[in-house]
């Protein structure tokens, strides 16, 4: 009897810790913390960039298509992110966006870049984990670790160090993305929303504090948590989980555009809104991806961005974190023909268009995208 009480008082203080762990441990805990610290640190380096341009605009100076910031920053970024890859992972392979022919061929702008990174590994205590560039030739050989070709076998990493130019050159909304892809399926993703409130109304109306670090590990869910705390991020359970809510009343349903006509057929998702009978206004522009964030945590419920063109196709870094943000929420994401998105084909999704909504409202948002492409 003793035995058996003793036995009952140990389950029922065990239980709860069990569950605990249960709950926060996954497979990929390293491959977490690195791309969190590492999103982190580029998306602190970023923030600087963007906000200095936003100030001299402020100030009168007159900013015509200069795109050097933007280019500083795509740099230092991936430097300072796939440094941080190949320290912990050597074998895993990278996409990125940039190489480093043109920065090697400008000493000005290389020095630049350096400079910048030097500053940023100092001014955080995460350098045991990401390692620090100690060199501009270091800073070359680690851009040009995204030379990946991706594809459907093994583990590589899609990167994505400025999500959002022409957002990042107003100051305005971009993002820093990382996902990991393991046999062409997206298992973990990471988003760094520097200028992201954290909470959107409307085109006009936010509120809460600046700046989120969004993650999802597949099985896991999806979480938020502050992006410039001078800590490290906490364990997942010790996040925000964040999940996509299940509206299908039309004039309740919050659409999320991008603000770039050029980048998806404006006219052709006003008719889908029509179909749907979504009014026009209930309607959120922004640029990257942070419009996957704004879904996830169920400030909006559909993200349309149809192809500009039969040709055109999207870039594997440019969705891929969005992704499984998207579905370790609760939501779905495919092409225009509701197909889940193939992140095996290479450097580009070898679809069409990107929608993604809550699963309650999903295939009537496909359906309507089909009469309007038939």
């Amino acid at each position: 009897m003793i035995k058996y009480v003793l036995f009952t008082i140990v389950l029922s203080i065990s239980l709860p810790f069990l569950r605990h762990l249960m709950s926060s441990a996954h497979a990929y805990q390293l491959e977490l913390q690195v791309a969190q610290l590492a999103v982190k640190r580029a998306s602190v380096l970023t923030k600087a960039l963007s906000d200095h341009i936003a100030t001299t605009r402020q100030s009168g100076t007159q900013i015509k298509d200069d795109k050097s910031p933007v280019t500083v920053g795509d740099y230092a970024a991936q430097a300072i992110v796939n440094h941080a890859i190949k320290k912990n992972f050597p074998n895993d392979e990278i996409v990125g966006e940039e190489d480093s022919e043109d920065l090697k061929a400008d000493a000005s702008l290389s020095k630049q870049v350096f400079e910048l990174i030097q500053k940023y590994q100092q001014s955080d205590k995460f350098s045991d984990v990401l390692g620090s560039l100690d060199s501009e030739e270091e800073v070359f050989k680690s851009i040009d670790y995204g030379d990946s070709q991706g594809g459907a076998q093994g583990r590589f990493w899609a990167l994505d160090p400025i999500d959002g130019t022409k957002g990042f050159l107003r100051g305005d909304q971009y993002a820093v993305c990382l996902a990991l892809i393991e046999n062409g399926k997206v298992v973990l993703g990471v988003i760094g929303a520097p200028n992201l409130p954290a909470h959107i109304i409307s085109n006009t109306e936010s509120s809460g504090a600046i700046g989120g670090l969004y993650s999802a590990v597949k099985g896991y869910g999806s979480y938020v948590t502050d992006l410039f705390s001078a800590d490290a991020p906490p364990a997942l359970d010790k996040q925000r989980k964040i999940e996509m809510k299940s509206t299908t009343d039309p004039k309740k349903l919050v659409v999320c555009e991008g603000v770039e006509k050029g980048h998806s057929s404006h006219s052709e998702q006003a008719q889908i809104k029509d179909i749907l009978g979504i009014p026009q206004d209930s309607t959120i522009n922004l640029d990257s991806q942070v419009k996957y964030c704004v879904l996830a945590k169920g400030e909006a419920d559909i993200y349309l961005r149809l192809p500009i063109s039969d040709t055109y196709r999207e870039k594997i870094w440019d969705h891929a974190a969005g992704n499984i943000l998207i579905t370790e929420a609760g939501g779905r994401v495919g092409d225009i023909t509701g197909t889940p998105l193939d992140f095996s084909k290479g450097r580009f999704l070898q679809s069409q268009g990107v929608i993604a909504a809550n699963s309650a409202i999903y295939d009537k948002v496909i359906e309507a995208v089909q009469q309007v492409k038939k």
